[in-house]
């Protein structure tokens, strides 16, 4: 019992060290891409006609799309393959501690359902696209606890222990409007079905913005 608690222990410093980098990675991606990320914010707002009262919260989730998910222009990679690339990065890198992190290249943001609230920070959601169940830690200092059966959009990172953890805030889409919205995602998502799930979202997660803000409105 003492040798497993001290390996959950352990676990848990290890996912606490590696989401705190976080934080660094959007400084470094505000300090050498932020004109290409503001670039990316106002043709969205403005092609999409995204209200302000929606914009608010739904440009964070854009940019979190941007950072971890769009290959820049001009080049194969994202910002946080850059990143990962970066002497920032490098200097303080830890094997354990960068084997959570790496995950993070291959995963891609998502539309979930509220199946179970477990506790004060952890859920139980499933994938409205994969109908795969995860379980969710949230250790964002914002944090706005959603109802069982709404649905919410958001970027979940692998914890390294089988749980996931959204890089901010959920983007909270009620249970009144929820039908509506999972209808229209998966509805485009078969209208523009290429070869693997993380090109579609490479690709057309902007417009799936665009669909849940009309839906809202």
């Amino acid at each position: 019992m003492i040798v497993e608690q001290k390996v959950i222990s352990m676990q848990e410093k290890l996912k606490d060290v590696a989401f705190e980098e976080i934080s660094e990675l959007f400084y470094f991606a505000n300090e050498y891409y932020g004109e290409y990320l503001l670039d990316l914010v106002d043709d969205f707002t403005e092609k999409e006609k995204i209200p302000e009262n929606v914009s608010s919260t739904m440009v964070p989730h854009l940019i979190s799309w941007a950072v971890f998910c769009h290959q820049i222009r001009n080049s194969k990679k994202t910002i946080f393959q850059h990143y990962l690339e970066s002497p920032q990065y490098k200097s303080r890198r830890r094997p354990k501690v960068h084997k959570i992190i790496n995950e993070w290249k291959y995963t891609m943001p998502g539309f979930y359902y509220i199946e179970e609230i477990i506790g004060e920070r952890v859920l139980l959601v499933t994938d409205v696209f994969q109908l795969k169940e995860k379980v969710v830690g949230v250790y964002n200092e914002v944090y706005h606890q959603p109802r069982e059966r709404d649905m919410v959009l958001g970027y979940l990172l692998p914890a390294g222990d089988g749980t996931y953890s959204p890089i901010i805030d959920f983007f909270h889409i009620p249970v009144s409007h929820k039908r509506e919205a999972a209808v229209r995602i998966i509805e485009y998502y078969h209208k523009k079905a290429v070869t693997t799930e993380h090109e579609f979202f490479v690709k057309h997660y902007p417009k799936l913005l665009s669909i849940i803000s009309s839906v809202l409105q």
